[in-house]
């Protein structure tokens, strides 16, 4: 494999506009270098130029008429929809985390989150599974030990509450613990949300893998996973189109997968107010479109045509 040689701001200029990318007259190619400066070459062109390409796959050719000003409003809109994302599932995760602590410390105690038989050993896999999650609190909690609160604890009593431990714990880890409470415990939780236990599970995890991508400032309008979210009541009344395996062609592996998970978790006034965001996010972006259309960026989201409507 060939050596990446290193390129200057100019010449990586030079090199986009050799590949079709409109960069005439001094105030694009000014506007280019601002750009590069300020957010890299890899993060803004590498990481958004997808859909301006005429070969998503082979090419590296862009549209006629593609401007660094277009993909640049594509990263911008992307950081707002993670900023969107973000704050609405920390919201669900607070929530999550402080029922499960509930219900848990209800038939538990606080501080035995860490005996082996206090969680459901009729599991496949229990042991690796349920180990796994204890260790992930004792790493967790060590790498913490400085936190006031966590110290505090310790010195004073000795342990840690699980209401307290919850500040610190992420929410893979709770998503992980919630998958090995009792059945019962898990029920009372769900039923808060009115799911089933493994509606909710399920739910968790996907939220989980959206939240990490947002902490860790990845695109997400083109998110898309392996891991599958259940069928919900809002597939059936949204009426969403399926494939011919009969899977729903929205709302399974993509981000309005996260929005539908999201529906079940958040209030009415919370989730109105989330609909609201998104669509003016949409709506700012389509007013700085030229090369692309609304319909492929919504397409990427995996959100349908009529979604607002819907």
């Amino acid at each position: 494999m060939t050596e990446k040689e290193f390129k200057t701001f100019e010449e990586l200029i030079n090199l986009l506009a050799e590949r079709g990318m409109d960069l005439n007259g001094k105030a694009k190619r000014n506007y280019a270098l601002k750009v590069l400066e300020k957010h890299g070459y890899y993060n803004i062109i590498n990481g958004y130029n997808k859909l301006f390409l005429l070969d998503e796959k082979n090419s590296e050719r862009y549209k006629k008429g593609t401007t660094i000003a277009e993909i640049n409003a594509l990263y911008q809109f992307d950081r707002v929809l993670r900023n969107i994302f973000f704050r609405y599932i920390l919201e669900v995760e607070a929530n999550v985390k402080n029922l499960v602590a509930h219900y848990f410390s209800e038939v538990h105690g606080y501080k035995n989150y860490l005996v082996y038989t206090n969680f459901n050993t009729e599991l496949r896999d229990a042991e690796s599974k349920i180990t796994n999650v204890i260790a992930e609190i004792h790493y967790q909690t060590a790498n913490r030990s400085g936190d006031p609160s966590i110290a505090h604890y310790l010195k004073n009593y000795g342990y840690i509450p699980l209401w307290v431990l919850n500040n610190i714990l992420t929410m893979g880890t709770i998503s992980k613990f919630y998958s090995v409470m009792m059945p019962t415990e898990r029920q009372r939780v769900s039923e808060s949300f009115a799911m089933t236990d493994d509606e909710l599970e399920n739910a968790l995890f996907y939220i989980s893998a959206v939240r990490n991508y947002c902490a860790h400032s990845n695109r997400i309008y083109c998110f898309s996973t392996r891991n599958t979210l259940l069928d919900t009541d809002y597939h059936v009344s949204l009426r969403i189109p399926t494939d011919k395996d009969g899977e729903y062609l929205y709302g399974k592996r993509d981000l309005f997968a996260c929005l539908l998970a999201l529906k079940q978790f958040l209030s009415k006034n919370d989730f109105r107010r989330m609909k609201r965001e998104l669509f003016a996010a949409i709506k700012t972006l389509n007013k700085k479109l030229i090369i692309l259309t609304e319909a492929e960026i919504r397409n990427e989201m995996g959100f349908p045509a009529n979604w607002v409507d819907l």
